[in-house]
């Protein structure tokens, strides 16, 4: 499923029951729809926050850059899980825990920034 059609899904108010699971390898979002999306957290090559505008709500996701290529995953608030692998994400690549309010601020605003990059 494409960004753009799971952007319009969360603002018509469809569930997509989206769920992030993670262990010591890596992390996966398992969908409403399959195959589940993983990842192995060496293969990450950036961590960044940002903000979704779903027109009356904002929802604030983790984004990560897999190759040089720009090849991405994100992971937002509303999917199940997020809180648990937020926790797990900011002790593993160490970064500060409170990019969540800074991302969060202005409304309606994208607020990319990047937490994490390999050097």
């Amino acid at each position: 499923m494409k960004l753009l059609t799971k952007i319009r899904d969360r603002m018509s108010g469809k569930t997509l029951k989206r769920d992030v699971r993670f262990d010591s390898d890596g992390f996966a979002v398992v969908r409403y729809e399959p195959p589940a999306e993983s990842v192995r957290w060496s293969d990450i090559h950036e961590v960044y926050g940002f903000k979704l505008d779903l027109f009356s709500i904002d929802e604030i996701c983790l984004g990560f850059t897999l190759d040089e290529d720009g090849r991405y995953i994100w992971v937002g608030e509303d999917d199940g899980g997020f809180k648990e692998f937020r926790s797990e994400v900011e002790r593993r690549f160490g970064f500060d825990p409170d990019w969540f309010g800074k991302i969060m601020k202005p409304a309606f605003v994208e607020n990319r920034t990047t937490l994490w990059k390999r050097t």
